[in-house]
């Protein structure tokens, strides 16, 4: 898991994810958990490669 939350957030974020030496592949995933999925999104999702 790389990142969670316990409550509602409206905000642009940048998570940093370390990629393993070697890695020619990346999966990228959501799981929603709780109680209210109607209004759970995830938008402009975008990978960028650094190094």
């Amino acid at each position: 898991m790389v990142k969670s939350y316990r409550a509602d957030t409206n905000t642009f974020e940048s998570v940093t994810v370390n990629v393993p030496a070697g890695a020619t592949t990346a999966r990228l995933t959501f799981r929603y958990t709780g109680t209210n999925s109607a209004f759970w999104t995830v938008d402009q999702v975008t990978l960028t490669p650094r190094g």
